[in-house]
């Protein structure tokens, strides 16, 4: 099965503070040999909320290091769609599901690679149920 995993789903499944038993039990769904899709800002956005969380100082620079080998467990594969074409895509993503670009961007790669997206973000879980992708 494929599965798209956005910035909130990864948080709360390595950041201790956020772990919650719903996003484990979404996670336990999914097997080791599942392929799992991100675009390519997941890693800016992911490199943001670490920088965040020791700028408010609820965890080291050493500790978020910590984190680092459970996000390479995950397996994600990243994808690099780029372009003008692509712009056009989640814009209008963005204007029929009243989501941000950032938003968009994961219910377009799940939409197009026809995969289940993984979220804790509400406005995108109702925006992907709407336009048919499928919600863990």
């Amino acid at each position: 099965m494929l599965y798209v995993f956005d910035a909130s789903f990864i948080g709360a499944l390595i950041i201790p503070d956020e772990h919650n038993p719903q996003t484990e039990k979404m996670y336990a769904k999914i097997r080791n040999e599942d392929e799992k899709h991100v675009p390519h800002l997941l890693w800016y956005e992911i490199a943001n909320i670490f920088n965040n969380l020791i700028r408010q100082g609820r965890f080291t620079g050493d500790e978020v290091t910590q984190f680092f080998p459970r996000l390479t467990a995950f397996n994600l594969k990243t994808d690099f769609e780029t372009g003008a074409a692509y712009s056009q895509k989640l814009l209008i993503l963005c204007s029929d599901y009243h989501l941000s670009s950032y938003d968009a961007s994961y219910l377009e790669l799940a939409d197009r690679k026809k995969a289940a997206l993984c979220t804790l973000d509400k406005d995108l879980r109702t925006a992907a149920k709407k336009c048919g992708v499928a919600v863990l």
